[in-house]
């Protein structure tokens, strides 16, 4: 009878734990949060601007650390909240500007200017609640990072 009623405890325990993990998953955090979740040394960042005349969008790459770590710092002043299943809006098939930063280990985190979405691994998104992004600024890290 002892044996049960420890059993009930512990799985009464674990569940608790996990309704407030998953309930602080969906609260504002920092963006360098996102980033203690993945390898944050990025070895290229993919530029996509899109067409503005029915032609394919024109994308680009940079491989150098010290533009895509300014880039990073500059998002750190930004907090992000994890959207809900419900909340989140695949069909959106407009072309924007966005940013597609891949690590060593090939996970990906993709920035999306217009909608102020940052997407982890194609699966997490998130938005930027602190938002919109400064658009001057992203506006002359595009100009300065183009080929």
């Amino acid at each position: 009878m002892k044996m049960r009623a420890f059993l009930l405890i512990v799985i009464l325990i674990g569940g608790c734990y996990t309704m407030i993990q998953s309930f602080n998953d969906y609260n504002e955090k920092q963006f360098t949060d996102l980033l203690n979740t993945m390898n944050p040394s990025f070895i290229t960042a993919l530029f996509t601007k899109p067409s503005t005349s029915g032609n394919t969008s024109e994308t680009w790459h940079v491989d150098e650390h010290s533009e895509i770590n300014s880039l990073l710092d500059f998002l750190q002043d930004y907090h992000i909240r994890k959207l809900k299943p419900e909340e989140i809006n695949t069909s959106d098939e407009t072309m924007q500007f966005s940013i597609q930063l891949q690590d060593e280990d090939g996970n990906t985190l993709s920035i999306i200017i217009n909608e102020n979405l940052i997407i982890q691994n194609s699966l997490l998104y998130y938005e930027v609640v602190d938002g919109p992004l400064d658009a001057e600024w992203l506006v002359h890290f595009f100009i300065s990072n183009k080929l």
